[in-house]
């Protein structure tokens, strides 16, 4: 067994990424995660922010927590927020106290780097702790809708094109932002769903036109969910609220054709708005959503606000 005075704790670099691979394989049964993912996630995210930090024992990688930031809106005032992805120990370690090691680590160097709050989706390990011991409280839970396919849609004319890269023409005017969301741009985009490919992330990028003119971009990504083909609604870029509709609509034409049963998109109140009519599925409470700020008052006004997430916002799809 080894003992605690033994394990090394280091801010992870791309030397380190093999190893963590491999630990996540041997903890977490994980074969979706590779050193090209982890470099592309975050050696070369374009907010160039993140905290990631590894320990090891005898040279081997023994415990892991990484956190992603972004850049939000909330209650009409720009957070920098921190995503905490991933704690992980492994087996040989476990009880001598590493989690909350690397957990502190990680909260400690987003906030000296400026971070103003954390966001997370835990998994059901983490989240008592987080609770328990960091003084999280509970978000309000996004909902899932799923928007079922049309079969009219399959005869239907389509105004959208499958592309590999923006027009970055489009980005010149400022993109639409949706309240208390994150803020994505060209750049963003362009790495999000552009720059890395593999079995698990494989991603469609529809143009979209109205009378001949581009008037945004969406983004999907193909799944099962039960067994059946859905597409779901990674992210949209557009320039005027009143366009939104006809985007969702064209991403569900999209979806029709491949013989998907429909479009999954995460809470959202605008499209909630713009899809009013089409036949839906609803869940409540697929997510753990967990939120904190630097302080109690900023948490509690966190722990009230209705988050417009995309999936996109998110590592693991």
């Amino acid at each position: 067994m080894a003992n605690s005075d033994e394990i090394t704790l280091h801010r992870a670099t791309a030397t380190d990424l093999a190893d963590v691979v491999e630990l996540n394989r041997v903890e977490n049964d994980d074969d979706r995660m590779t050193t090209g993912y982890l470099d592309w996630w975050y050696f070369n995210n374009p907010f160039d922010s993140f905290s990631f930090f590894l320990s090891r024992i005898g040279g081997r990688a023994c415990g892991m927590c990484s956190s992603n930031d972004a850049q939000f809106e909330i209650n009409g005032r720009p957070w920098k927020a921190g995503f905490i992805q991933k704690v992980l120990t492994s087996n040989e370690v476990r009880g001598k106290g590493l989690f909350g090691k690397l957990y502190v680590k990680t909260d400690t160097d987003f906030l000296e780097r400026g971070g103003d709050c954390f966001l997370a989706f835990p998994n059901a390990v983490a989240k008592p702790i987080y609770l328990a011991k960091y003084s999280y409280s509970h978000g309000i839970y996004p909902d899932l809708t799923l928007l079922f396919t049309n079969p009219l849609h399959l005869a239907a004319g389509s105004q959208y094109e499958e592309v590999n890269k923006l027009d970055g023409s489009f980005f010149q005017t400022s993109t639409f932002q949706f309240e208390n969301a994150m803020k994505k741009d060209e750049k963003f985009l362009n790495w999000r769903y552009l720059t890395f490919k593999s079995e698990h992330y494989a991603y469609v990028t529809l143009a979209v036109k109205k009378s001949g003119k581009l008037i945004g971009y969406v983004f999907l990504k193909k799944i099962k969910k039960k067994g059946l083909p859905v597409f779901v609604l990674m992210d949209a870029a557009f320039h005027r609220q009143a366009d939104l509709a006809h985007l969702v609509k064209q991403a569900r034409i999209y979806a029709a054709k491949q013989l998907s049963v429909g479009l999954l998109y995460m809470g959202n109140s605008l499209i909630d708005e713009a899809t009013k009519g089409v036949a839906r599925k609803v869940w409540r409470n697929q997510f753990d959503f967990l939120v904190k700020g630097k302080n109690q008052d900023e948490t509690d006004e966190l722990a009230k606000v209705n988050f417009n997430f995309f999936f996109g916002d998110l590592d693991f799809v």
